[in-house]
């Protein structure tokens, strides 16, 4: 992959702003550039360490950008974790579009989780933290009010993985293609009952999406 041309920065900007308002989010001009910076940062790394499959801008916008911004308005802050976030993806694009959340973002993968630091360096996102490791080995000095996790795992693995942060206040929010019948059943009778499954719009996708959201567990 090459860097973005300014046909390419146009395009996303304006599916983004076009995006943005379909769901309901205020992004700010600023915001707005850093995520194409870091679209463009992502391909440059790409070109050499192949963090991502999704080449052309279309699927950039949709399947990354919109994908992630769709469960915007479901986070909560102040503290919030994304699981496995690979390059990023939701949780540097919620960092940017909530810099009133501060993000923690886990990711295991060296090469992946050395892009996270560059583009919290490169882009000055304050609100924002790389853990590399597993989620497992991770503890926190306090409760998070958020955690998400896109195409990680099971939402019976990822409870399992993520057991020692859990609280009554988490708000644990999965993000999921086709309805999630097979993971919901393998779910205890708790987890069950604490379980919401909303069907997510992602402007421009026609693929389905949906979003399980689990609070009130016990920690």
């Amino acid at each position: 992959m090459s860097t973005l041309s300014q046909a390419d920065k146009r395009y996303l900007l304006s599916g983004l702003q076009e995006g943005a308002q379909q769901l309901k989010l205020a992004l700010a001009d600023s915001d707005l550039e850093k995520l194409i910076a870091y679209i463009n940062l992502l391909r440059r790394w790409n070109a050499t360490h192949n963090l991502t499959a999704l080449d052309d801008r279309e699927k950039i916008l949709t399947h990354h950008l919109l994908d992630s911004l769709s469960i915007a308005p479901h986070t909560r802050g102040p503290a919030a974790m994304d699981v496995g976030s690979g390059a990023g993806f939701p949780g540097a694009v919620l960092a940017l579009a909530h810099p009133d959340e501060h993000w923690t973002l886990v990711e295991s993968r060296s090469k992946k989780a050395g892009f996270l630091r560059e583009v919290k360096a490169r882009l000055g996102i304050k609100n924002l933290s790389v853990f590399e490791g597993r989620v497992e080995d991770y503890r926190a000095d306090e409760n998070f009010d958020t955690l998400t996790a896109r195409a990680v795992t099971s939402l019976a693995s990822l409870l399992k993985m993520t057991a020692h942060l859990c609280h009554p206040r988490l708000r644990l929010i999965a993000m999921k293609g086709v309805y999630p019948d097979d993971e919901l059943t393998a779910l205890d009778r708790d987890q069950r009952e604490a379980a919401q499954v909303i069907p997510v719009s992602v402007p421009g996708l026609s693929a389905r999406r949906h979003m399980v959201l689990i609070e009130g567990l016990p920690g």
